[in-house]
């Protein structure tokens, strides 16, 4: 299954970070890691105070892989450069399928949620009727259900979920649609939690 990198940084030192972010993209490449959200002023809030200063959505093709890359040699002297010039949390999630690699052009959006149940019987109700409503508005689960795994920082998400829109517009699209209205309400009610739009790398 593929696998997704989010992180949620907050830089402290613009120079020194500038060369992690310079040096980031060939070791994470050679991994086979693709940047789907990458950089600040990415986000905006949907539900919830989460607002992240600079994210990062990438995908691999397993969690494997990406803690191949994480705990590589090299990208542990990238740690210790990003981590001197930043503060935030890394954590992987498993995805709903194999890595899709090969995605067209244009710049997708991003729904990402960490949401916790606090109503299981009237969420299974929102969980069951809300793929068809994604699905029509082009939109697809890359994450779905999963806590997630922390590589660093204090972020421990309940219940991850990523859907991919083909833009940020499509995205707002199916958030405010009326085919979504009546399960939003149902989530709402039977969990609390944060959402964010992001824009495609």
């Amino acid at each position: 299954m593929s696998a997704y990198v989010i992180g949620d940084i907050n830089v402290t030192n613009q120079e020194i970070f500038a060369e992690y972010a310079g040096k980031v993209p060939a070791s994470s490449g050679a991994y086979g890691g693709k940047y789907l959200v990458r950089g600040s002023d990415k986000c905006e809030p949907a539900e919830g105070d989460w607002n992240p200063k600079r994210f990062v959505l990438a995908e691999y093709k397993d969690v494997n892989t990406v803690k191949a890359w994480y705990f590589s040699d090299e990208y542990k002297e990238l740690t210790n450069l990003r981590q001197s010039a930043s503060t935030g949390t890394l954590l992987v999630a498993e995805g709903v399928e194999p890595a899709d690699q090969g995605r067209g052009t244009g710049t997708p959006g991003y729904l990402i949620g960490d949401i916790e149940v606090t109503d299981p019987d009237s969420y299974s109700k929102y969980a069951a009727g809300v793929p068809g409503t994604v699905a029509l508005y082009g939109g697809k689960y890359l994450v779905r259900g999963a806590a997630g795994e922390v590589l660093e920082g204090g972020w421990t998400p309940k219940r991850l979920v990523v859907l991919e829109f083909e833009s940020i517009q499509k995205a707002k699209e199916w958030y405010n649609s009326p085919e979504y209205a009546n399960l939003k309400k149902i989530r709402q009610s039977a969990s609390k939690g944060n959402l964010i739009f992001a824009d495609g790398a």
